[in-house]
């Protein structure tokens, strides 16, 4: 694979960080350290399929790896890629409410 551009690199970072979704995954990772793909699946209110693919978007940006330990996957935040693309950003998104499994039976 030819080497990225830190110009390609910083495209696919924001183009990664430029959705709801994929925000509300990275401060999910981020507040437990790693988080299991079935408890995203609770506390969002995307399927299974949505979230593998937002992951994918976020992997390979590199903001998350990926660990598989049997038939279960569990994510983990790039904390210092996040930072080196966007300073801060968890923490001026820490004032919106988180989103749980409860935000599914409210609608």
């Amino acid at each position: 694979m030819p080497d990225r551009s830190m110009r390609d690199l910083v495209v696919q970072v924001f183009k990664a960080l430029a959705d709801p979704t994929r925000l509300d995954m990275l401060r999910l990772i981020d507040s437990l350290g790693e988080y299991p793909c079935t408890s995203l699946e609770h506390a969002l209110p995307v399927g299974k399929s949505t979230i593998s693919y937002h992951v994918k978007i976020l992997s390979n940006a590199g903001l998350v790896s990926v660990r598989r330990q049997g038939r279960n996957f569990f994510y983990t935040l790039h904390r210092d890629v996040l930072d080196f693309y966007a300073p801060g950003l968890l923490q001026r998104l820490a004032s919106d409410p988180m989103p749980t499994a409860g935000d599914l039976t409210d609608s």
